[in-house]
């Protein structure tokens, strides 16, 4: 019986998700807006600038970088 109230004291469940915020939200459009202006702005540019090759694989590149360290944990 001893053993049943300690773990009840402890908290047997765990925590949920915190409650998302107004600043995570923003944060969150933030990123895709700079995702959107990278790719309507960066790409032509890189294209005129480097060529097709270079343009599409520095964007892939890039794309695939900031696609994973926005869900990284």
């Amino acid at each position: 019986m001893a053993a049943s109230a300690a773990a009840g004291k402890r908290g047997g469940k765990g925590r949920g998700k915190p409650a998302a915020t107004a600043s995570g939200a923003l944060a969150r459009w933030w990123k895709v807006a700079l995702l959107v202006l990278l790719v309507t702005l960066g790409l032509p540019l890189g294209h005129a600038l480097f060529g097709e090759v270079v343009a599409l694989l520095g964007g892939a590149v890039l794309f695939g970088f900031l696609l994973g360290r926005w869900t990284a944990r």
